[in-house]
């Protein structure tokens, strides 16, 4: 396994489910919503922990001094001084935890204990996330493509869901205005009549939202 340290755990977060540490990240690689583990002792077994960046807060800049003249970049003026350039930015960057993958359950399981301070925070690999993400493969019988995780690269980390997971129950799709919940649920109608999937489907659009849906029928794909 190819691990990359990012970071150093600091210590608990705000809430009983949230860690912190700190990194340098001048690859500027730790992005809101990107996905971190750290190792540790379970049961007797090593598991890898994972969690979401949720925050990240600068804990040290560049001396306001070095940024009085605009047209003389920070980091020239560090070099001249001496200092490390790669050293000049810190950030606390903030965790919730998701825990451990069982592939017996198909779900996450959380060790309720926080890591260690001084612990290594690594980027959760490509192969990694598609493996705990993903309940089932684009195309299979039973599962509905989303589309890939948008803070890797293009199809880097694809995710499907297991179809019987979310029609076997009620379902809500539930964010801010402009995030895509109606696209979303276009993605969903159009996988669940897929050829591999043929479910019937019962739209009630008070909107007019999904019209572009009738012509499906019509398409190879869907036949």
């Amino acid at each position: 396994m190819n691990q990359t340290c990012i970071g150093t755990v600091k210590g608990p977060g705000e809430t009983p489910h949230e860690f912190t540490f700190i990194a340098p990240d001048p690859e500027r690689r730790v992005k809101h919503g990107e996905f971190v583990y750290y190792m540790t002792e379970v049961d007797g077994a090593t598991r890898q922990i994972i969690g979401r960046v949720g925050a990240r807060e600068s804990v040290k800049l560049f001396p306001d001094s070095f940024m009085a003249d605009p047209s003389v970049p920070p980091n020239q003026i560090a070099a001249l001084l001496g200092y490390d350039s790669d050293a000049n930015e810190l950030f606390e960057i903030t965790v919730a935890v998701l825990g451990y993958h069982s592939k017996a359950l198909g779900d996450f399981i959380n060790p309720r204990v926080p890591p260690a301070g001084g612990s290594p925070v690594y980027i959760a690999e490509d192969e990694l996330l598609t493996e705990v993400l993903s309940k089932r493969k684009e195309g299979d019988r039973g599962s509905a493509y989303l589309g890939s995780l948008l803070s890797r690269e293009p199809d880097a980390v694809p995710v499907a869901l297991d179809v019987k997971g979310f029609t076997s129950t009620h379902m809500a799709i539930i964010a801010s205005t402009g995030s895509g919940k109606s696209y979303l649920a276009g993605v969903l109608l159009e996988e669940l009549m897929r050829p591999y999937n043929r479910a019937a489907v019962l739209i009630v659009d008070p909107h007019g939202e999904y019209g572009t849906l009738q012509g499906m029928q019509n398409l190879a794909e869907f036949s």
